[in-house]
């Protein structure tokens, strides 16, 4: 397998444009927003949505973070060892759901003075005490909840690569209930089915399916999937896994104006 490498160029700053007002080569890739429960926020974070420009036919990944004052992070580090074990059996929808969806969780970040957004985004448990999740999700965050149907638990943010939009979260009490199968960007496949858990507009841990439709590498080698499956404001940090039910990757940016060009920056860029 021979995954796409081309160029990107990074713009920050640029105007969204609006859904089917551009052409292809004027599409806009922006990581999927944090659902924002306070209204009076809603325009200044939606300005604040990650930005890049995309050519036709180039590969993409999400832009850093617009300009504003940015809340110090933690260094990256891999607070967590990669998943070993590997799920070989094909799963039905139904039965994938089962397995997987107690290691997804809705991400509640409330936000530092003077804004205090309440945002909500999705993370993927890998250990009994670490999740990862996108930056943007939790960079701002002064408090940060996990939540499923099971349990509801305090988390930090203990490792952070603004540049990738990757972040490590360690439950502060409690465990979480990890992923149970794990597979390397290496072994992917152009055409695989592939589905979605995260919680779109709030809607705890919502299940979608599509195909990987790319493989794709930015200029900085990081490694990105390409999907079909359905994604919405709320998804970024959920989880994008293969049909036995191993996590393959972390649902970040889509493509304004464009029909079903959804990415996930692959999982095991969490341990690079």
């Amino acid at each position: 397998m021979n995954p796409l490498t081309l160029p990107v160029r990074l713009l920050v700053g640029l105007f969204l444009c609006p859904l089917g007002g551009c052409s292809t080569a004027e599409s806009v890739a922006l990581g999927f927003a944090p659902d924002q429960v306070s209204p009076r926020t809603s325009q200044r974070q939606a300005e604040r949505r990650p930005k890049i420009q995309a050519k036709q036919r180039e590969a993409v990944a999400p832009s850093p973070l617009a300009a504003a004052p940015e809340p110090a992070l933690p260094p990256w580090s891999l607070p967590s060892p990669k998943p070993a074990r590997i799920l070989r059996s094909t799963l039905t929808p139904s039965q994938l759901f089962t397995t997987v969806s107690p290691a997804v969780y809705a991400v509640t970040a409330v936000g530092q003075p003077p804004r205090r957004a309440l945002l909500q985004g999705s993370a993927v448990a890998v250990s009994a005490k670490e999740a990862i999740t996108n930056c943007h999700v939790v960079a701002d965050a002064k408090a940060i909840t996990l939540a499923n149907t099971a349990t509801t638990l305090r988390a930090e943010v203990v490792s952070a690569d603004r540049s990738t939009d990757r972040c490590y979260l360690r439950v502060l009490e409690g465990e979480l209930d990890p992923v149970p199968g794990f597979r390397d960007y290496a072994s992917l496949t152009v055409g695989e089915v592939v589905f979605t858990i995260g919680s779109p507009q709030g809607l705890v841990n919502t299940l979608g399916h599509g195909l990987l439709s790319g493989l794709r590498k930015s200029e900085s080698a990081a490694e990105y999937i390409q999907i079909t499956a359905p994604v919405s404001e709320g998804s970024s940090g959920g989880g994008l896994f293969d049909d036995r039910g191993n996590l393959i990757g972390v649902t970040t940016f889509t493509i304004r104006g464009s029909q079903n060009l959804n990415f996930a920056i692959a999982a095991s860029e969490f341990w690079r």
